[in-house]
């Protein structure tokens, strides 16, 4: 007899549409600045550079006058389903209610350091938070503290043993440029810090550190990768380093000695791979300032550059400009040196105008534009569609929040999200058993990647396979599967983006038994 099993798939989802990654949903910076993408308006926009005139539907909304006051730094978080949990600018965190979170003060960031913290979940834990903080400059105070959101009656907390945690061992000097990019194993991650040249070098380092479920953070720099030769000093002003949402390669600039540096990384054991100098950025030698904002495409395929002049405050340079590189002809480059900008874009007169259209920091948002912001102004310059340089399409609106932009937009970590396979209590099935399956998604950044999911039931046979196409809603999904021998089998889940990468794998072991009765068929009944 074959022997049968119902598999019940139950497949949740923590919010419905998977067109947003909603921890990112609400953005404070510089002056009083504050953004939503829970609640969206449609706005006339003005195109620049060459771009008609439109309106814009399901661009963010103003969350009115907000406490930060930053120049640059800032980072923030919400939940799945988007509600604001803290935000911060490396040196205060605020609850949601805009309040100082408790013990959240008298962090180690400071409002002009590029990158003036990060945050991401601590492994394992679905209520601590790792919030990494650095100062301006060489100021060599990389740190951490958790958020604890159990704690403060619900609003969290710096939980007091584990606030302004030094992270040491690392190579250079630290400053300003520090992010944060998740494992190969979707539950730990990697902080990555750029190490600048001390006085009278010119090395430059990558300083990794690795937090785990199982050791938490460690302190000690897990790896240290040399970049010779980077150019720069020691005092040089800092820019930003990011990376793709696939953990895979990374760009850092430094705007005062106008070169960048990008590569290749593995997210399975923290190498830095491949690191490339793109010395003396392309931007016009009349402008002493290079790269300040990096940013990917949502493809990842092309790298955008903002421009920012060194000396802006009263000074007779001029101009601002918007660079974008194809990032496989850069990393494929011998000499990346030879490889120019797909695309360019320049306001030679931006700082004459009174600082008007002066780009600043630059950040892909949740509806997959890319926003930069206009320095000194209430308003932005939107990209509507990053994935396609050629026919670029960039808009300005003059008023789009409260308070004034500076330089800086929040800082995130590369995308995550968890997926897991629960089995029944008794995972050991027989013959006409039914048994229930749950797969159920801990719906994090980056899980809008996913396009497919497929179930493996683990024998081999025909049909083992089942296909769940865009998994943007809460759905049951059933299946019904023979086994054709007792035996342990292993159900695997693959998550698959779009351009058939795989996102996550989970598996779970499912056991097969025999529940025939054996008898003796020469045994008869007393009365046979």
């Amino acid at each position: 007899m074959k022997q049968k099993i119902l598999i019940l798939l139950l497949a949740t989802c923590s919010f419905l549409s998977l067109n947003a990654q909603k921890e990112q949903n609400n953005w404070f910076f510089g002056e009083g600045a504050g953004l939503t993408w829970n609640k969206t308006a449609t706005m006339a926009a003005t195109g620049v550079f060459g771009t008609g005139n439109a309106t814009l539907s399901g661009l963010p909304t103003s969350l009115g006058v907000t406490p930060i006051n930053t120049y640059e730094g800032c980072f923030s978080l919400s939940d799945v389903d988007g509600n604001l949990l803290f935000f911060s600018d490396g040196m205060t965190i605020w609850d949601k209610n805009m309040n100082p979170m408790v013990n959240g003060g008298e962090l180690t960031g400071n409002s002009s350091s590029a990158q003036s913290g990060i945050i991401i979940p601590y492994p394992s834990s679905s209520s601590r938070y790792i919030a990494v903080t650095l100062g301006e400059r060489m100021a060599n105070n990389l740190s951490y503290s958790i958020v604890n959101m159990s704690l403060g009656g619900g609003l969290g907390a710096v939980e007091a043993a584990n606030k302004n945690v030094l992270l040491t061992g690392h190579k250079g000097l630290l400053g300003e440029t520090v992010t944060a990019v998740r494992h190969s194993n979707r539950d730990d991650f990697w902080i990555v810090a750029l190490g600048r040249p001390e006085a009278g070098t010119t090395t430059s380092y990558l300083n990794v550190w690795k937090v785990s479920s199982t050791t938490g953070v460690q302190t000690s720099c897990h790896s240290t990768f040399t970049i010779p030769n980077a150019g720069g000093t020691a005092d040089a002003a800092n820019g930003y380093i990011k990376f793709t949402s696939d953990g895979k390669h990374f760009v850092t600039s430094n705007f005062g000695s106008r070169y960048f540096l990008f590569g290749d990384f593995d997210p399975s054991t923290g190498k830095v791979l491949n690191v490339k100098i793109r010395a003396n950025a392309y931007f016009p030698t009349a402008i002493r300032g290079g790269a300040y904002g990096v940013e990917f495409s949502p493809n990842g395929k092309y790298l955008y550059l903002t421009q920012t002049p060194t000396g802006i405050w009263g000074t007779v340079e001029m101009g601002t400009g918007l660079f974008i590189y194809d990032l496989d002809a850069l990393l494929s480059a011998a000499d990346p040196n030879t490889i120019f900008p797909i695309k360019t874009l320049q306001n030679p007169t931006s700082l004459a105008n009174g600082l008007n259209d002066h780009f600043g920091g630059i950040q892909r948002a949740p509806d997959n534009r890319i926003y930069i912001t206009n320095f000194n102004s209430a308003g932005m310059f939107i990209i509507d569609n990053p994935d396609e340089p050629l026919n670029l399409k960039v808009y300005k609106i003059a008023k789009l929040f409260n308070g004034k932009a500076s330089f800086g937009l929040p800082s995130f970590a590369a995308p995550w999200f968890k997926m897991h396979i629960t089995p029944p209590a008794d995972t050991q099935a027989c013959s006409e058993a039914t048994e229930s399956y749950s797969l159920s998604f801990e719906n994090g950044m980056g899980f809008n990647l996913v396009s497919r999911i497929v179930l493996d039931f683990g024998d081999g046979g025909n049909n083992s396979q089942v296909t769940i196409n865009n998994p943007n809603i809460t759905a049951t999904y059933t299946h019904s599967y023979y086994y054709k021998a007792p035996g342990t089998y292993t159900i695997t889940a693959t998550a698959y983006n779009s351009s058939g990468g795989v996102e996550i794998t989970q598996t779970s072991t499912m056991i097969i038994r025999s529940c025939i009765l054996k008898v003796n068929k020469h045994i008869r009944g007393v009365n046979q």
